[in-house]
């Protein structure tokens, strides 16, 4: 990227006026990113880009490392009642761990290996 690139995004910035949360267009917020990228490929900072474009360096390095091409959406989510057996695991001397045992397996397992 050319410093007039840089410049001229940096124009943009600016004129979209200061704010704090202010959203800046998504075709601004894309030229941004190509330019974050691009600066990247070159083997700048995210320090280096951030003055360049005379943005808060978080911001920059937030939006270029979001995938644009997939945006998170909701999932859906099965909520599974909590079981009515009480589990415990069981960490031995060695490192090995156990979970998932009722109480009286781990009775049991203890016993055996005591």
């Amino acid at each position: 990227m050319t410093g007039r690139q840089a410049a001229s995004l940096r124009g943009a910035i600016q004129g979209h006026g200061p704010a704090r949360g202010k959203r800046y267009t998504p075709k601004l917020k894309a030229r941004i990113i190509e330019f974050g990228h691009s600066r990247r490929a070159e083997g700048a900072s995210w320090a280096q880009i951030a003055e360049d474009l005379g943005v808060a360096f978080e911001t920059v390095r937030r939006w270029c490392s979001v995938d644009v091409e997939s945006p998170r959406a909701m999932v859906p989510v099965q909520v599974v009642a909590e079981p009515s057996v009480r589990t415990v695991s069981i960490v031995s001397a060695a490192g090995y761990r156990i979970e998932g045992l009722a109480l009286h397996e781990a009775v049991a397992l203890l016993r055996e290996l005591g």
